[in-house]
């Protein structure tokens, strides 16, 4: 979690993919803290657009915790100006939505995810209970 699934009509290639990937990664990072081990990004191909959109990018977000309104519209605008710029396409070629999702209704590595801001200690947790059944630790 965060769930970032972007659709097209055709696939962009993969360095475009890695960018884009590499700018989603950035940006929700720096902005909410979350740790990039969270970011998962999804690239679907072969989909039907709307008239003038070339991207579409669905981003499910934990809601809560220490995320205000400001936060997610800062978000918002630095996600659709850094995803267009790395597909190379034009602000309303990219149709970003932003979709708010409550964390408990997530789980993770068998685990509920923690409300945002609170991620240290579920690390922290995850990692004790993977030691203790050999699987590997997240930083």
């Amino acid at each position: 979690m965060p769930l970032y699934t972007l659709a097209s009509k055709k696939p962009f290639p993969e360095q475009t993919r890695f960018d884009i990937a590499q700018v989603i990664t950035d940006v929700h990072c720096g902005l909410t803290g979350a740790p990039t081990e969270f970011v998962n990004v999804v690239f679907m191909t072969g989909y039907h657009m709307r008239r003038g959109t070339t991207l579409g990018v669905n981003g499910n977000l934990r809601v809560g915790g220490d995320r205000t309104a400001d936060l997610y519209d800062r978000l918002h605008k630095q996600m659709h100006e850094g995803v267009a710029k790395a597909a190379s396409l034009e602000l309303p070629q990219v149709l970003l939505t932003l979709i708010g999702v409550e964390p408990h209704w997530v789980v993770e590595g068998g685990m509920i995810l923690p409300p945002p801001g609170e991620e240290d200690d579920w690390l922290d947790r995850k990692n004790a209970l993977h030691a203790s059944i050999g699987i590997a630790q997240l930083a």
